[in-house]
């Protein structure tokens, strides 16, 4: 019997993507999918409800992704945990390639693979040739295409929500600094939506958001002895 998989899978005003991505969480086999809807104005808390399949949903104050997903983890009821974002999918068999990967190899702590990009279809042609879109899968440690054992937060932590931007990149970085494993696959597993929302010119809070993910880091090496 293979491990249980808790999906993880915040959401704030998704109301165009969140049926699909919910729904590909669930044809992927995720025994339990966790909606955290972030203080949304639209219809997304009523959609996340209505989905069929094993969803649960929590609503809370607007506080941020990192929030959301933290929440997330506090009433997961599985062992193994992945996230999907509210406007991407799970493309067939990604769900279980990577817990095969996992549950074959005891000693790993979480596995990833390639993400393909791909336009949404209600875009025009002359925003799609306007919002790049590269053509071939890469490996990606994000959200979407990681799957971690539930242990890797309790010797870790979780993700620091004051970053608001930049979070995976710390959380992988403390995630490397305390000789955790992870191996790479070479299929795709995840497929991120371009649309006109994401692919905007970041707000200052966006542009200064990595440098403070990378400050964190490193003054968190320092104190720990990890950078002279």
């Amino acid at each position: 019997m293979p491990a249980a998989v808790t999906c993880i899978l915040p959401c704030r005003n998704a109301q165009a993507y969140l049926a699909e991505a919910i729904a590909s969480a669930v044809t992927e086999g995720a025994d339990e999918v966790i909606v955290v809807d972030d203080g949304s104005a639209d219809a997304s808390a009523a959609i996340a409800t209505s989905a069929p399949g094993p969803v649960r949903v929590l609503r809370q104050v607007g506080q941020g992704a990192a929030a959301a997903r933290n929440a997330g983890l506090v009433l997961a009821s599985h062992d193994i945990i992945a996230f999907l974002d509210a406007d991407d999918l799970w493309p067939a068999a990604s769900l279980a390639l990577r817990r095969n990967a996992l549950e074959a190899t005891p000693t790993l702590d979480a596995v990833y693979g390639h993400v393909r990009q791909f336009h949404s279809p209600e875009l025009d042609a002359c925003t799609r040739h306007r919002l790049a879109c590269p053509p071939d899968a890469m490996p990606a440690r994000t959200f979407g295409s990681l799957l971690l054992r539930r242990s890797v937060f309790d010797r870790i932590g979780v993700f620091d929500s004051s970053l608001g931007v930049g979070e995976m990149f710390e959380f992988m970085a403390r995630f490397s600094d305390m000789g955790l494993t992870i191996a790479c696959l070479p299929e795709t597993v995840l497929l991120r939506r371009i649309h006109a929302a994401n692919m905007m010119h970041p707000d200052g809070d966006a542009r200064r958001g990595y440098p403070r993910a990378l400050k964190a880091v490193l003054d968190r090496r320092r104190r720990t002895g990890l950078l002279a």
